[in-house]
This record gives structure tokens, C-alpha cells and sequence, in this order.
């Protein structure tokens, strides 16, 4: 695999735009650099067009990988369905793409939770005081993986309450996928080859980057913390302290500088648990085996 040149790490966000304050974006050069936040070019909190038009003009320059920490589809394997019972449940992962944005197409800045407002989808989802009654806690192959390594405990998707709740990000990340998917040389892991993609975006998750790294549970909010983090991927200290540092700001720091140091790894590009089936139609988590 060509190497890369750029590494992009995404605390990316579900909420209903134009501008997303809480979505973060840090970059990594290749090599040990430190990484270090982005602010958007066009002024202000980031929207996620400006953040799609951004990643595209970098990959004119270099080869760019990019993970994003959204689940780049919902389960299947554990009931052969997204949606039981469903007359139209999308025949794959870019299917349910297509289903989200044919749902959400009228809604601006890419948001997406609106697909869980539907009828008779809306039965799936857990929404505000209401528990759908098809709702179940599902996961994916490689989020019960990943929970089993010890590395995290990712939320289900379909649970749209809470701070942890990461389904409204990720229907609005399926939006977004889909629209880069159009672009010439852009590659999305594990769906299609990444061979000489000019860019290639992947699933990232931050907590269990933390965690590969010996950084305990919970958010990273202080820059010692953070540096221990960095060190174990082999990224240089931040050399200055970030004022009222989130960890928003700390995932997407931590998410550059862990795809700098994993992806010339290429177990990591075809791990034991992705058969084609769960490529296919769940997708993977970019580092976990």
C-alpha cells in the first residue's frame, strides 16, 4: 500500500446544523510530529460541507487518511436485518446510505437523525422519553469485539439518548460518506479497496485508541494525560496548552496521531473477525482485531 501522506482525526457530530460546534478536526504529518487542531478555513464552528470541501483540497496535495469516529453503518449480522420486519430493509451498507439520505435529503447541513422520526422506523429507536417497541441495545461485530478486548464500551446506535449516544452522529456521518463516495479517488474502509486512493476514510474510535494506549477509561481532558497518549503512538507532545481543552478537541488529536502511527500496519487492513458478509453490510473499526 502507498503510504500516507496526512493523517486527519475527526470528533465528528450528529447535531442539527449549519455550523456544528463541537466538531473537532486535528491533523498529523506523517513521521513523529505532534498533532494539531484545524480550525475551519471559512470562519467560525465547522459545518460539515466546509469539513468535506477542507479534506478534498488536501487530498490534491497528498495522500490523506481520515477517520471519523461514527459507525459507518448499524448492525446486521446479529438478526440478517437492520430493520426486522421492514419491507424495505436496505440490501447493504450502501442501501442504508441511500435510505438515510432519501429520508433527510430536505434537512441541512447533512443532519440525519431524522431517519430515526420516521414511521415505522421510529419503533427501533430509543428518542427523548420515548423507548420505540422494537428497540433493542444492538451492536455490531466489531463493537462486541471491541468491548470484549477490554477497549471500550460503544453505545448502540439505535440509542439516540445521552451523552454517549453516537446515533444521530452516525446517520449524518452516512451522509456525509456518501456524498465524498462520489468524489474521484476517495475510498471508504472496509467497504472498498483503498489501493492508491488519494484519500481513504476510515471508522475511528477514540476510546479505544486511549485504551490501546495504556490511558485508562474515560475522556481525556488535560494535556499530561494526552501526551502519555500521544507518546505511545509515537507523536511529539503538544508544546503548549489548549485553552478550556474538550475532549472533543482531545479525541480528534488522539485519533491523528494513532492512524499515523497503526496504518502502515497491514494486519490492521484485513483483521480476522471482517468476513465478507460483515464488510459487506456493518463495516469495521479501523485498529481493532
Amino acid at each position: 500500500m502507498t503510504p500516507f501522506d496526512l493523517f486527519v482525526g475527526v470528533d465528528w457530530s450528529g447535531a442539527r446544523g449549519p455550523r456544528v460546534n463541537r466538531l473537532q478536526v486535528a491533523v498529523c504529518e506523517a513521521g513523529q510530529s505532534a498533532p494539531s487542531l484545524v480550525a475551519n478555513p471559512a470562519g467560525g464552528a465547522w459545518t460539515r460541507p466546509d469539513f468535506g470541501h477542507w479534506l478534498r483540497v488536501q487530498a490534491t496535495e497528498r495522500r490523506v487518511l481520515c477517520g471519523l469516529d461514527f459507525s459507518f453503518c448499524f448492525p446486521w449480522e446479529d438478526r440478517q436485518a437492520y430493520f426486522p420486519g421492514f419491507a424495505d430493509d436496505p440490501a447493504d451498507h450502501a442501501g442504508f446510505w441511500e435510505l438515510v439520505e432519501a429520508l433527510c435529503v430536505a434537512d441541512d447541513g447533512l443532519f440525519g437523525g431524522g431517519l430515526a422520526e420516521v414511521e415505522p422506523l421510529h419503533h427501533h429507536f430509543r428518542r427523548g422519553a420515548v423507548t420505540g417497541v422494537s428497540y433493542e441495545r444492538r451492536l455490531r461485530v466489531v463493537e462486541s469485539l471491541g468491548q470484549a478486548r477490554g477497549l471500550g464500551a460503544p453505545e448502540s446506535v439505535f440509542n439516540l439518548v445521552g451523552a454517549r449516544q453516537v446515533g444521530k452522529s452516525s446517520l449524518s456521518g452516512m451522509r456525509f460518506l456518501r456524498l465524498m463516495r462520489e468524489q474521484d479517488r476517495v475510498a471508504v474502509w472496509p467497504f472498498d479497496d483503498i489501493g492508491d486512493a488519494g484519500l481513504a476514510l476510515v471508522e475511528a474510535f477514540p476510546t479505544a485508541f486511549v485504551r490501546m494506549a495504556g490511558g485508562g477509561a474515560g475522556k481525556v481532558r488535560d494535556v499530561a494525560r494526552l501526551n502519555r497518549v500521544l507518546e505511545h503512538f509515537g507523536s511529539r507532545p503538544v508544546s503548549y496548552n489548549y485553552f478550556d481543552m474538550t475532549d472533543d478537541m482531545t479525541d480528534a488529536l488522539i485519533s491523528a496521531s494513532a492512524l499515523s502511527n497503526l496504518a502502515p500496519d497491514p494486519s490492521l487492513w484485513n483483521p480476522p473477525g471482517l468476513s465478507d458478509r460483515v464488510r459487506r453490510f456493518e463495516g469495521w473499526t479501523f485498529g481493532i482485531t
